[in-house]
């Protein structure tokens, strides 16, 4: 299979890679795909439902030296590291900078990101202490 960025692009081969999911995230893929349509008011599409059973990632790695299961390891914990920043956004607001100039904001965030670290450090080490 082959994609192309644009109409003036050389193609790029593309391979998929698709998993069964576990029927709980089955079910959870479909009750949120549910939800969201009812709240939006439009009516699912029925292969979404279908769709909602596995996980399908497309990349341009070649099948030699990129084994499926190596990619699929890679792209949990990319999607691990997304959440991450995620949270720091919604706690630490780290997604709108109260500074102007590069060296203030740098500085900025760089005291937000030791401050999630040590955050982090601490809520492990009670976790961790809990009977």
């Amino acid at each position: 299979m082959r994609a192309k960025l644009g109409p003036l692009d050389a193609s790029l081969p593309l391979r998929l890679i698709i998993q069964r999911k576990s029927p709980e995230a089955t079910a959870a893929t479909r009750k949120k795909r549910l939800s969201e349509a009812s709240r939006k008011q439009k009516t699912l599409d029925p292969r979404s439902l279908v769709a909602a059973e596995f996980m399908i990632l497309g990349t341009s790695l070649p099948v030699e030296g990129y084994p499926a299961a190596e990619i699929l390891a890679v792209y949990r914990l990319r999607w691990q590291i997304e959440l991450a920043f995620k949270r720091l956004k919604s706690l630490l607001h780290i997604d709108k900078l109260p500074t102007w100039t590069e060296d203030a904001s740098r500085s900025w965030l760089y005291a937000h990101l030791i401050m999630a670290l040590l955050c982090d450090d601490l809520s492990q080490e009670v976790l961790e202490s809990f009977p």
